[in-house]
């Protein structure tokens, strides 16, 4: 090799991107500087609202089987997004049903069920019940939503 080809070798190897390294450290601390976790960028303000706040089934003989469907609509004018899966707490009574919920984010005027497979009482799981369904959502004026939903069953 001669000397001419080592020198230019030399420099192109000596040749460092700075200017990639300086826009990549840029668009890296913009996004730090920027990024809030949890943030919705949406716009606009989500609501929650459901078609029954409080499901009295009544009087329900053992052996009968019932289900529960309640339909969620975002009344508002942003993206209204589940923190986490709706769950059902027993209040009073026992046995609770599975619960499904058909989406976790709903655009406004969308909607969308929640709602358990069919489920019965029997014989030692009678007398009244009180199951409260949570629903957490980005809703800044009802965080979490609770929809009781009420039996009796009997002989």
């Amino acid at each position: 090799m001669s000397k001419k080809t080592i020198k230019r070798k030399k420099r192109q190897q000596k040749k460092f991107p700075w200017v990639w390294v300086i826009v990549g450290v840029a668009i890296l601390a913009a996004g730090i500087l920027f990024w809030r976790p949890g943030a919705d960028y949406s716009g606009g303000t989500p609501a929650i609202t459901v078609d029954q706040q409080k499901i009295d089934m009544g009087y329900i003989k053992l052996g009968q089987y019932r289900t529960i469907k309640i339909k969620v609509t975002n009344t508002g004018d942003g993206v209204l997004r589940s923190k986490e899966q709706p769950y059902l707490e027993v209040v009073k009574g026992c046995c609770p049903p599975n619960i499904a919920i058909g989406n976790m984010t709903l655009n406004p005027g969308q909607s969308t069920y929640i709602e358990t497979p069919e489920f019965m009482m029997h014989k030692g799981m009678d007398g009244p019940h009180d199951f409260a369904i949570h629903l957490k959502t980005n809703d800044p004026s009802n965080p979490e939503l609770l929809v009781h939903v009420l039996s009796d069953w009997g002989p």
